[in-house]
């Protein structure tokens, strides 16, 4: 045999017991078949780096084959790369050589690739009607599942014992489910705001699962915006009202009502209706934020004119 094991890991002639084995543990990471399933490029890399590891990782052996090179082999009287991982034949098992790598037995590699329930984030927006009388939507979507064939593992036991990918994830240890779930969104639930599904996540190894968060988004609308639990509106009052006082419409998230203006009332000036608003999470309704916006009559007829200009006047000599 004529392999540079040093070459196959990457790693001087000078390289220390740590410096081997960690190149050593970044191949095997990068070529086990659980990471490359029907792979046969990746396997073969898997076996000659573990092959090279067999060797440059055993003081004995790599001294031998400093010493005599390709001819090593031939001193040694054979090759066998250790515990649970046959060279010479076609055969490997996966599982023990890259447990024994990491302290563990195959059947430890089996049990420590668990897959832990996991939670998923999801979002939904509502208008802001449906967030004054509550609502309900369904939520589909995507998860990973722990492989219930090989608890999440990757692998199954053979026929002969040894450790095999398994064939319903493909070694990947998680499948594919669809999820439909109805969320129940309370009046008065704000925007950005999450609410929690127990169990409506991706399940572990296991056979739990890890929690649904729904992320509340509430669309903006043309004419009321909410302030923490108040709601604000802007309202049109004419100049004529605001100046002597009177009564206008206001509307409401569910209908309108009236509001009574004082006068003298100045633009931007903010009127609050008690229990007006939308509902709030925590019962009840919020206030109603009457902001005002003074408006000024685009067409005046003669006498209109008339009568402003008397009163222009009269605030010049005032």
């Amino acid at each position: 045999m004529s392999k540079d094991y040093y070459a196959v890991l990457g790693v001087s002639k000078s390289a220390d017991e740590k410096t081997i084995k960690t190149a050593y543990r970044k191949l095997a990471r990068k070529y086990h078949p659980d990471v490359n399933p029907n792979n046969p490029e990746a396997e073969a890399k898997f076996k000659e780096v573990g092959e090279a590891y067999a060797v440059l990782g055993d003081a004995e052996k790599r001294s031998k084959y400093d010493q005599f090179g390709s001819d090593w082999e031939n001193m040694q009287g054979g090759f066998h790369g250790g515990e649970g991982f046959h060279v010479e034949g076609s055969d490997l098992d996966f599982g023990s050589i890259f447990g024994n790598l990491f302290g563990m037995g195959g059947d430890a590699f089996h049990r420590a690739r668990q897959v832990p329930p996991r939670d998923v984030e999801k979002s939904v927006e509502v208008s802001l009607e449906e967030i004054d009388n509550g609502t309900k939507r369904s939520v589909s979507f995507q998860v990973e599942d722990a492989c219930s064939t090989c608890s999440g593992s990757g692998q199954v036991k053979s026929t002969s014992g040894r450790n095999a990918t398994c064939p319903t994830c493909r070694g990947t240890g998680l499948v594919p489910n669809t999820r439909k779930i109805s969320v129940s969104i309370p009046a008065g639930f704000e925007d950005g705001k999450k609410l929690r599904v127990p169990g409506g996540g991706a399940k572990g190894s296991n056979g739990r699962a890890g929690d649904l968060f729904v992320t509340v988004r509430v669309s903006s609308h043309s004419k009321f915006r909410r302030r923490g639990e108040d709601t604000e509106v802007e309202v049109e009052v004419p100049f004529t009202i605001a100046a002597l006082g009177g009564s206008i419409a206001v509307p409401t998230p569910r209908s309108s009502g009236k509001m009574t203006v004082p006068p003298g009332t100045q633009s931007g000036q903010t009127f609050r209706l008690k229990g007006q608003g939308v509902a709030k999470l925590s019962g009840g309704r919020g206030d109603l934020l009457a902001k005002v916006k003074i408006t000024v009559p685009k067409d005046l007829s003669d006498r209109q004119r008339e009568l402003l200009k008397e009163f222009a006047e009269l605030e010049v000599k005032a």
